[in-house]
């Protein structure tokens, strides 16, 4: 049977929450007890988001729209009206503004409240409760989500108390593809897709330690092979993670990778992915010669703890470990924060 990531919901929370530059929420439930934070816990953390946006009115913009019509009105869309008059037809096609919710805002709370009342494994009663917040969007409509729904949200000073509701959105609708019922909702078991989430398990670890710390400045790079030659055939170099101490004198390179298995098999014989050590390798010798270095390939935990470090001369290490996402948050926040200063 293929092993599959465990990850409790909380832990699924945070580090969506960091993938999508949204930490407040983390913030904001610091002082729930984590074994209390289940889906159906965040699904009615979204419903009160929901209620506070009904009570202080429902943002609206104005929204083009076309109709053939017989009465002129807004702007004559000339190419689209050209039909109708040489068949001599009395109609022209209009475009007009029109004043009203059905925005992109609305849109996503209502396709998130109606995914809701249709989930079966959420509670009976939140399901009613979504449904009967549907009343409150009669005039918007519900577009299917899709990840570009999300990043086409821009917010201003009009609509910027939409970001929490629009957070918590994102997470459902994340978390729904990552998952899938196992035993009860406070558990997600997340179906091992290694392409999609290591760019989650990626981006989390890059914006973690963006936010979580001061020392280093934290980005990721691109680096050009030190080889002469036609270089627009040689494949890019561009790190994880890396990060840079203030001192100009140290520097981290992190390699995340979201495989189901630490190791590779070969012969019968066990190792750490050939592919994974070179690149990492690479990426350090391509380094200033002034720097202290150390490399560090980050595996999320899966029955296997690993924690070895390697030594290439005295200014260079390079490290394999593993992070146990079933962990609580606080341990996995320190064993993060903790990785800076081990040597």
């Amino acid at each position: 049977m293929e092993k599959q990531f465990k990850v409790p919901i909380r832990n699924l929370f945070c580090m969506l929450s960091y993938v999508n530059d949204s930490i407040e929420l983390i913030e904001s439930l610091n002082d729930v007890d984590e074994d209390l934070i289940t889906y159906d816990f965040i699904v009615n953390q979204f419903l009160t988001e929901v209620v506070k946006l009904n009570r202080r009115g429902f943002v609206k913009d104005y929204v083009a729209s076309t109709e053939s019509t017989s009465r002129l009105g807004g702007r004559v869309m000339m190419s689209e009206s050209m039909p109708y008059i040489l068949a001599r037809q009395p109609v022209v096609v209009c475009e007009k503004d029109q004043y009203t919710a059905n925005i992109l805002l609305n849109q996503i709370m209502k396709s998130t409240l109606q995914g809701i009342c249709k989930n079966r494994y959420v509670k009976e009663e939140t399901r009613i409760r979504s449904f009967t917040y549907l009343d409150y969007l009669a005039e918007v409509d519900t577009p299917p989500l899709t990840a570009e729904s999300f990043s086409s949200v821009y917010f201003t000073r009009h609509n910027v108390h939409y970001r929490r509701m629009i957070h918590l959105a994102r997470l459902l609708y994340d978390l729904t593809l990552l998952s899938h019922k196992q035993g009860n909702w406070s558990l997600f078991s997340a179906v091992l897709n290694e392409s999609s989430l290591n760019s989650i398990f990626e981006k989390f670890l890059l914006n973690f330690y963006r936010f979580e710390q001061q020392e280093y400045r934290v980005y990721s790079e691109v680096i050009q092979w030190k080889l002469d030659g036609d270089r627009t055939l040689l494949p890019s170099m561009k790190t994880d993670i890396s990060l840079l101490h203030k001192n100009g004198k140290q520097k981290i390179i992190i390699d995340a990778k979201f495989y189901k298995n630490v190791f590779q098999e070969h012969f019968g014989k066990s190792s750490f992915h050939s592919h994974n050590m070179y690149q990492l390798f690479t990426y350090l010798m391509h380094q200033s010669k002034e720097l202290n270095l150390r490399g560090i390939l980050i595996y999320p935990f899966n029955g296997v703890e690993v924690n070895e470090t390697y030594q290439w001369e005295e200014r260079m290490t390079m490290e394999v470990i593993t992070l146990n996402l079933g962990d609580s948050w606080r341990k996995i926040y320190k064993r993060l924060i903790t990785l800076l200063v081990e040597q």
